[in-house]
């Protein structure tokens, strides 16, 4: 099958193309760079270059609809959130050979709007961190008073804004008290949109990944954050596979089921240190970057993912896994390390109880790989990728240090 792989720069899309690649598919990358790590995968037929999703969507989605073109395209996998937006706005684009592997854009909105998302949450007793929701910046100074604890999250609906021909975007943010919530309030232009206002949730970032089909989990995976970039939370650079829990397990079909969600996502929580009780955090309807660890672990969604978009289910629900299995970034451990030896003692309140000290960081960033972990990006039998990865992580610091 001819497959077409976009956002090669992340490394979920190399967990993609690995998969499909060894399961004797054709697989062909897009991205910014014509040598991105997915590019340089030996299992890459063919990389193309296409325009930046953020900053030209209509000549991305053209770029896209003529790779389908030229090359056959029968299944394309959408990896970022922009391009899943972006793509899914254009479908008919692709013409009728070639399907687009995500939801479609009404229920991909439903779980990526987390001021729905947490109105659904609350009214269907799934439990979830206290909320204040804010309808844009009028409406905050309005309620900003029913804020008495600090330090509190603040989560825009979106992560990304359109705003005509510009795509505003920005993460997670923090505010230790009123003035600093104000500020944000004042200064983030995507504020001026719907967001949530959170306690913080202390404890241990756990996701469950699953390939839904409307009312029913066909595969499930688990695992746990054991190191972030950056370290307050954000993305995981170590990670380790888990039991799979049934609350989660329940919250997850809960929600997946409200709108018939057709697909692979990740529901992520948060086990508060408080009570013990895995609260929600978010649903992303992609692929996710750790996917590599489902893999390696035994659950291979990328195939799975491929035969659900073809029709074939899987005979039983998948969720025989190795527990144990830890996978590392190499890149994003070291980047984790250099954030906590430049802010010293700061983040150490925000970091959950437990946490690995820098020391105990840095022999996990120098501990050579067993049959335990797997690495994320370096693989002996592939191995271009991770020079690649290696040779751009140096120019950006080169960069920085002229800057």
């Amino acid at each position: 099958m001819n497959v077409l792989v976009t956002d090669g720069e992340a490394r979920s899309a190399l967990a993609v193309t690995r998969s499909l690649g060894r399961k004797g598919h054709t697989i062909f990358v897009s991205g910014q760079e014509g040598t991105c790590i997915s590019a340089c995968s030996r299992f890459c037929r063919a990389a193309y270059r296409v325009p930046d999703p953020m900053e030209n969507g209509a000549a991305y989605a053209a770029a896209i609809a003529d790779i389908v073109r030229r090359e056959r395209i029968e299944l394309v996998f959408p990896v970022t959130e922009q391009s899943v937006y972006i793509l899914n706005r254009t479908r008919s684009a692709l013409g009728n050979t070639a399907k687009l592997a995500c939801a479609p854009p009404e229920k991909m909105a439903a779980v990526s709007n987390k001021y729905t998302l947490f109105q659904t949450a609350e009214r269907l007793g799934v439990a979830m961190p206290t909320t204040l929701y804010v309808e844009g910046r009028e409406d905050f100074h309005r309620q900003r008073r029913r804020i008495a604890d600090f330090p509190v999250v603040v989560k825009p609906a979106y992560s990304k804004v359109v705003e005509g021909e510009n795509i505003i975007s920005s993460g997670v943010m923090y505010a230790a008290d009123q003035q600093q919530l104000a500020r944000l309030y004042e200064s983030r232009p995507i504020l001026r949109y719907p967001s949530l206002i959170q306690e913080v949730i202390t404890g241990e970032g756990t996701g469950l990944f699953t390939l839904f089909d409307v009312d029913r989990h066909l595969a499930l995976f688990s695992h746990r954050r054991l190191l972030e970039k950056p370290p307050t939370g954000g993305v995981s650079v170590l990670s380790e596979s888990i039991p799979l829990d049934g609350e989660m397990i329940e919250a997850a079909r809960r929600l997946l089921a409200e709108v018939a969600w057709p697909g692979v996502a990740m529901v992520e929580f948060k086990r508060d240190v408080r009570d013990g009780t895995a609260k929600l955090m978010e649903i992303n309807g992609r692929f996710w970057g750790s996917l590599q660890l489902a893999v390696s672990s035994g659950i291979d969604f990328p195939a799975l993912c491929l035969d659900y978009y073809r029709g074939i289910m899987p005979p039983a629900p998948c969720h025989g896994y190795r527990i144990g299995h830890r996978l590392k970034w190499t890149f994003g451990l070291l980047d984790h390390l250099l954030i906590r030896l430049k802010s010293g003692r700061r983040l150490k309140a925000l970091l959950p109880p437990g946490s690995p000290g820098i020391i105990e960081v840095a022999r996990e960033l120098f501990r050579a790989g067993t049959s335990d972990t797997s690495l994320d990006v370096y693989d002996p039998q592939d191995p271009r990728p991770f020079a690649a990865e290696a040779r751009a992580y140096v120019a950006a610091l080169l960069g920085l240090a002229h800057r």
